[in-house]
């Protein structure tokens, strides 16, 4: 039955799979040059379409947007002052043709208060700012960044999907599943307190690497009589060992959304406890589909390994071109 959701689930998420790299979201930084005066920066992701681009505001009554502004693609900033000092405010968001499901992260930085980094879901389209944040407030902000990350991360669903396919049977999986938790939660917060530091194109490539190599694993599985490698024995250890090298890469996202500085480990425990929820949806969704595939595509089920193998191979297809996309990256 795993095997059957895994087949089905892989031909529905595949063609979203070149997307991978484009879930990053709308970055504003915004800058207190003085009491009364703010600097606003923005980057809008690529992957939005001209035209549908958001205008960014800095919104209170008592500021306004100074002459000076430039605005050049994806790129811009604005210069706002305001008649009263130290104020509270709100950052806009304003598409207009909507929001095409981009999330946003907004920074501020001030001489006078703690920085303040807010990471908001596509439906948030103003965010405050200027106000001390309680731990509740940072808990959801972090737990639901988690959540989204695993959600749209999709080569470490793929990476998942391969797990899923070599540990076969529910006990097995679970153990699987669980080294690789336990090791990616490891780097994840060694990376993100900087106490391990690796760079950042160099964890892609290694990620797409990972999964090219499972794919491998699972096609010689099926094609070579009585295959049998360290993987396919020993997928617990293969699991941790990878998971390690994962978790640098939610790191890289979290370091991108910044941790608050008095609520680090807070932040931190929170954001790694969204990725479990979204890596658990994803088992759970995947469950469900197995048991409807079992149920009611008796063909599929009949031909299960002619379409498994049919979906490791583009499995394996989408990893090699993100290997060959991040080298050119480094090397290029």
């Amino acid at each position: 039955m795993i095997k059957d959701l895994c087949l089905l689930l892989s031909l529905l998420v595949i063609p979203m799979f070149s997307l991978a790299d484009e879930a990053r979201p709308v970055y504003v930084e915004v800058n207190q040059i003085s009491q009364q005066e703010y600097s606003v920066q923005w980057k809008i992701p690529p992957v939005i379409r001209a035209g549908d681009e958001p205008s960014i505001i800095l919104s209170n009554d008592s500021c306004a947007a100074k002459a000076i502004s430039s605005k050049t693609g994806l790129l811009g900033k604005s210069f706002y002052y305001c008649s009263e000092a130290n104020v509270a405010f709100d950052i806009t968001l304003d598409y207009p043709r909507g929001n095409p499901a981009l999330t946003s992260l907004v920074v501020f930085k001030s001489p006078y208060t703690e920085p303040q980094q807010i990471f908001s879901g596509p439906e948030i389209t103003s965010i405050p700012l200027g106000q001390s944040q309680s731990s509740i407030d940072v808990s959801e902000q972090y737990l639901i960044a988690g959540i989204e990350h695993i959600l749209v991360g999709y080569d470490h669903l793929l990476f998942i999907l391969c797990l899923m396919i070599i540990a076969s049977g529910f006990k097995r999986l679970l153990l699987t599943v669980t080294g690789f938790t336990v090791a990616h939660s490891i780097t994840l917060s060694l990376a993100s307190l900087n106490i391990i530091r690796v760079r950042t194109e160099l964890v892609e490539l290694l990620i797409a690497l990972s999964i090219l190599l499972l794919a491998v694993e699972i096609i010689k599985h099926y094609r070579v009589k009585n295959y049998e490698s360290f993987t396919w024995r020993y997928p617990i250890t293969a699991s941790s060992v990878f998971g390690l090298l994962h978790g640098f890469g939610f790191a890289v996202v979290l370091q991108e959304l910044g941790l608050p500085q008095s609520m680090k480990i807070h932040a931190l425990l929170f954001f790694n406890i969204g990725v479990e929820i979204g890596q658990i949806m994803f088992i759970s969704g995947m469950a469900i589909l197995g048991y409807f595939v079992s149920k009611f595509l008796l063909k599929i089920s009949v031909k299960r390994e002619i379409f498994v193998q049919f979906a490791v191979y583009l499995i394996g297809i989408s990893s090699a071109y993100w290997l060959f996309e991040r080298s050119s990256a480094i090397f290029l």
